[in-house]
């Protein structure tokens, strides 16, 4: 039961029968209630959701590793589920650093899974995609508790985290998601060092190819099975799910054509996709109002889901 402070005033001087009997009180009585008509001492959930915070969804051997499930409240029926993959140049993430992200997408109704995933330098690309498989798992096998619907999954991702969602809409097996969002991601590993048109968008290039390499597992080759297999673009089929992709076209370190090719592959495959660029922003959509690149997240998802 919730009580406000002036259901509390009230109990008290009716109880005792004071404010009739005493001036002072009287006045005391009708200054409270003027000051705090409203204040509830019940802690309500805060913007519309409630957070399940540090689930583990797999035991790794070396380490748990866990989720925070983002359930909006007051739903008629199970809602969709949108993992959430943090990026960070394929290093080891704990998810924390895309909370807005999961915020935003309880906000809208949606249930959000912000994931941890192991990666360099201690774990190539096998490992990732294994933990990110797992997470997915994870909610579908539990989605009765969580009152998620289990058919109605997707992700989302920027950088590294565009490149695993995009990934798991191709996956072809039970964890493939049904619609994916991915911004600025890595999705043919072998034409963003080859593709001259996209080497001239990568001033760290060099940089850029020690960290892929670590990741990968092995140096770079054309013909190398790992960097095909890490790459989105060579698993698609049409049984494969929507993406959204969304780029800056300013972005130094991973060039806008990587979406655009992955884009215009997926629609001569016969696969529904979308883009959207942003002539600025960078990398990070540093620039770029929250709105214009989150607000298209969710009208895409509720597309694929409610439709």
């Amino acid at each position: 039961m919730i009580f406000t402070i002036k259901n509390l005033i009230n109990r008290y001087f009716k109880k005792r029968d004071l404010v009739s009997q005493n001036s002072k009180l009287r006045i005391l009585y009708c200054c409270c209630l003027l000051l705090f008509p409203l204040t509830s001492f019940a802690q309500q959930p805060p913007n519309g959701y409630q957070v399940y915070n540090k689930i583990k969804f797999t035991e790794t051997g070396q380490q748990d590793l866990t989720l925070d499930l983002f359930v909006p409240n007051n739903m008629d029926k199970p809602v969709p589920c949108i993992i959430v993959i943090q990026g960070g140049g394929f290093l080891s993430q704990d998810g924390q650093g895309f909370r807005q992200f999961a915020e935003y997408i309880a906000k809208n109704k949606y249930a959000a899974a912000l994931i941890s995933y192991r990666g360099r330098p201690d774990h190539h690309y096998q490992t990732t995609i294994l933990d990110v498989k797992s997470a997915v798992s994870f909610v579908k096998i539990n989605s009765a508790k969580y009152a998620i619907d289990p058919v109605k999954i997707g992700a989302m991702g920027r950088s590294a985290g565009g490149t695993l969602a995009a990934l798991l809409a191709v996956a072809g097996d039970s964890v493939q998601v049904q619609a994916a969002v991915a911004y600025a991601g890595v999705f043919d590993f072998v034409a963003r060092f080859t593709d001259s048109s996209q080497i001239a968008h990568q001033p760290k290039l060099a940089t850029t190819l020690q960290t892929n390499s670590e990741w990968i597992g092995t140096p770079f080759s054309t013909e190398a099975p790992e960097w095909k297999q890490a790459s989105a673009s060579n698993h698609l089929d049409k049984n494969d799910s929507p993406i959204l992709f969304m780029h800056c076209k300013d972005d130094k370190v991973v060039s806008w054509i990587q979406s655009q090719k992955m884009y215009e592959k997926m629609k001569n495959s016969g696969i529904n996709s979308e883009i959207i660029y942003f002539e600025k922003g960078g990398h990070g959509f540093g620039s770029v109002e929250k709105e214009l690149f989150l607000k298209p997240m969710i009208s895409f998802f509720k597309k694929q889901f409610e439709q």
